[in-house]
C-alpha cells in the first residue's frame, strides 16, 4: 500500500487511529506519503499557540529540538505501526544517533519529516529522519525505538 499526496492524505483522525499520542503531545498533522514498513512522510505546522512557546522563549519563540525529535519519532512510529503484524505494538523512544539541528524553527512554519526504516530487529527499530521547512533541511538524525506488545503494558 502506497499513499501519496496525489491519492489520499491521512488526516489527524486517521493518525490517531494508529498513534497513541494525543493533544497537546501529538505532533503530526498529516501523513502525505506512506509505504508501510519502509518509508513515511509527515507534516506539522507550528502555529505559535503550542504550550511550549510560552517558555521557549517568550521574546524569541523557537520550537525546541526535543520537540523536533519527538515529531520525527512519532512519524517513524507510524511507519512501524502501519504494518498489520505490528498493530498490537507500543513504541518507546530508545535513543537518537547523530541528530543535528541545522536551522531554527519558529511559529508559523510548516515542517515535513521524511523517515525511512533502517532496521527492525529484536523489537528495536531504527529510522533515519530528515526534517525540512520548504526546501531547507532543518534537522536530521536517526531515531531508535523499542516496541513491546500492548498486552504486556
Amino acid at each position: 500500500m502506497k499513499t501519496t499526496t496525489n491519492e489520499r492524505k491521512l488526516s489527524k483522525g486517521d493518525i490517531e487511529q494508529i498513534l497513541p499520542q494525543r493533544e497537546p503531545f501529538l505532533f503530526v498533522d498529516e501523513i502525505t506519503d506512506l509505504v508501510p514498513g519502509e518509508s513515511v512522510t509527515g507534516k506539522k505546522t507550528f502555529t505559535g499557540e503550542e504550550y511550549f512557546f510560552k517558555g521557549h522563549f517568550p521574546q524569541m519563540p523557537l520550537v525546541p529540538g526535543v520537540i523536533l525529535m519527538e515529531f520525527a519519532g512519532q512519524v517513524s512510529t507510524f511507519l512501524i505501526l502501519t504494518v498489520p503484524k505490528n498493530r498490537n505494538l507500543f513504541g518507546f523512544f530508545a535513543g537518537v544517533d547523530k541528530f543535528r539541528f541545522l536551522k531554527k524553527v519558529v511559529p508559523g512554519q510548516t515542517l515535513i519529516v521524511e523517515s525511512r526504516l533502517l532496521s527492525f530487529r529484536h523489537n528495536v527499530a531504527r529510522s533515519e529522519s530528515k526534517i525540512y521547512c520548504g526546501d531547507s533541511l532543518v534537522a536530521q538524525g536517526v531515531i531508535a525505538a523499542v516496541f513491546v506488545d500492548n498486552e504486556t503494558l
